[in-house]
């Protein structure tokens, strides 16, 4: 006797077969399918991720400014010499910000740099920052474009 066969033989007739109501919980209908809405949505979460990504890579994107810190000399009592690169447009001058902290963490030295226009894209500087204080680094913070 094999398993879809009855006690007398029979084979059961299973499309047929009806539940008691409420017994089971209600059959649920299948979800008719909308592929034009489905596609539609699709392109929009598509659309509005690159006008995001397009208008943070505006606000906070590479600036056509970047720099390097090189070295920082600090042997020297009341200055810090902060050595450091700046890529920039050839013909353009930059600003840079240099600081130097002590071993705290406190700044005990500020000043920004102004690096002359030239034909050059790369220009290596070394500044000698004054100090109020024992001084622990020599930083270059940010660059950006000249006005």
């Amino acid at each position: 006797m094999t398993e879809t066969q009855t006690t007398d033989g029979r084979v059961p007739d299973t499309a047929h077969v009806s539940f008691p109501d409420g017994r089971y919980g209600r059959r649920r209908q299948p979800a008719k399918r909308r592929p034009a809405l489905t596609a539609a949505l699709t392109a929009g979460v598509v659309v509005a991720g690159v006008a995001a990504a397009w208008l943070l890579m505006e606000s906070y994107g590479q600036d056509e400014v970047s720099e390097r810190l090189l070295a920082y000399d600090d042997s020297v009592a009341g200055q810090v010499a902060v050595t450091f690169e700046v890529y920039k447009p050839a013909g353009e001058g930059a600003v840079c910000a240099v600081r130097s902290r002590d071993l705290a963490g406190a700044e005990i030295g500020y000043a920004e740099v102004e690096v002359p226009a030239d034909d050059s894209t790369r220009v290596e500087m070394t500044y000698v920052l004054p100090v109020e204080g024992d001084a622990n680094t020599g930083e270059v913070l940010r660059c950006w474009q000249a006005d």
